[in-house]
């Protein structure tokens, strides 16, 4: 059976998973917040939190094992760093992302605005001649005489 931990304790083990939790949140500020792009930095965020609290737990904690409030402690921390950081993380990588995206921006409108133009221009040219020569087939045929024998 696993010991009964005091509370001051058990208050440290908290106080140390939230660290751990806080950083793994602080490393999970950097990747994408939101999309498809999320998906598995939000997995390697768990997988990352639950391996350092298992190891903490293993390792260094008095009660021998991961408890259930380690790990509320460690999604906790890793919740509010992430929460802090994340809007700043995203305004550094637009700040630092900013020179080449505006550089893609003024690249598209010098070099393939025109390119979509003469593309434009060549499918408005071919839809007006199928256009044109579908009027031309679209001409009246008389109608076949079929025989009846009735008459």
């Amino acid at each position: 059976m696993a010991p009964i931990l005091a509370p001051w304790q058990a208050g440290r083990e908290i106080a140390c998973c939230l660290y751990l939790g806080a950083l793994v949140g602080a490393l999970r500020a950097l990747a994408p917040g939101r999309g498809r792009g999320a998906v598995l930095p939000d997995m390697a965020l768990v997988g990352m939190l639950l391996l350092f609290l298992q190891s903490y737990a293993a390792g260094y904690s008095d009660a021998g094992s991961l408890r259930w409030y380690m790990a509320a402690a460690g999604f906790a921390g890793a919740a509010a760093a992430h929460s802090l950081l994340g809007p700043l993380a995203g305004r550094a990588w637009r700040l630092l992302l900013w020179p080449w995206r505006a550089g893609a921006a003024w690249l598209g409108r010098r070099c393939l605005a025109p390119a979509r133009a003469a593309l434009r221009a060549r499918r408005a040219q071919k839809a007006a001649k199928k256009a044109a020569e579908t009027q031309k087939k679209n001409l009246p045929n008389p109608p076949h005489l079929l025989y009846n024998s009735n008459v």
